[in-house]
């Protein structure tokens, strides 16, 4: 998840854009992070509720969010499509299965969740075609 600039890198398809961690503690996972590695957040209020984003400066970011009812702390890897609907239709003709369908997010892009044969669990992105920074 990449907010537009004049500077921003270009982000091809099949780039891991986002690496998303799902924490009992985001604040704290956040504070770690940004001790460890000198990162730095910005707080995003989300539907869901607070998010954290980190961007670097190769394009690929890293988002941190509170974990859901019953869902173990895990990390999701988002990779970057230029057709969102066609790369759902190739997971599911290749023997993935959806289990988090079509989110968009308005602003930034469109997102869904999939389960790769053997279990992982990782997630396609599309960036949005006018990012929230444009319409102002």
């Amino acid at each position: 998840m990449q907010r537009e600039s004049r500077h921003a890198p270009q982000r091809p398809p099949g780039m891991v854009g986002l690496t998303e961690l799902a924490s009992t503690d985001p604040a704290a996972t956040r504070r770690f992070l940004e001790k460890v590695f000198d990162w730095n957040f910005e707080n995003l209020r989300m539907p869901q509720g607070e998010y954290f984003a980190h961007s670097s400066t190769h394009g690929s970011g890293v988002g941190i969010r509170s974990t859901r009812t019953n869902e173990a702390p895990a990390s999701v890897n988002y990779i970057l499509v230029s057709d969102l609907a066609e790369a759902e239709r190739k997971v599911r003709n290749t023997g993935g299965e959806i289990v988090l369908p079509r989110t968009d997010i308005p602003g930034m892009g469109s997102f869904f969740w999939f389960k790769a044969p053997g279990g992982p669990v990782m997630a396609c992105w599309q960036d949005s075609a006018q990012p929230a920074e444009a319409r102002r």
